[in-house]
């Protein structure tokens, strides 16, 4: 999956900037969710961002999936070609999953070449 976001018009307060990082939380409004990074880590008026995540079904109600994500973030990114170059940030993630009574549960392991420390997250129920 990818997707972009942008603003277009003057400088604007930094409270309408895009936000990615951290994993697990229902995805709204500027805020994105972004493998290897903690919360509120990575933020810009602009962004590109793709994702490919592979889920592995080993047996009834219970997944291992591997997953990554590669973006460009910045200030007016769109205003030139450097959109277009090498992902400034990637993040990488291994999990594991189990379909319950209460929802999913799940276990996932993030990671980024870019940072010296990786993150744990546990999942608990769908997201709203």
């Amino acid at each position: 999956k990818s997707e972009i976001g942008f603003s277009f018009g003057g400088a604007s307060s930094n409270y309408f900037d895009f936000i990615l990082g951290g994993y697990g939380a229902n995805s709204t409004h500027n805020f994105k969710s972004f493998y290897g990074y903690d919360f509120l880590s990575i933020s810009g008026n602009s962004y590109i961002k793709s994702d490919l995540s592979l889920d592995f079904k080993f047996l009834k109600k219970h997944h291992l999936n591997a997953a990554g994500n590669f973006a460009n973030v910045g200030d007016y990114l769109f205003n030139n070609t450097d959109w277009l170059s090498k992902a400034s940030y990637t993040g990488y993630a291994l999990g594991y999953g189990m379909e319950t009574i209460i929802g999913p549960v799940e276990l996932k392991y993030t990671w980024s070449p870019e940072l010296s420390k990786g993150f744990t997250w546990v999942t608990v129920g769908f997201t709203f």
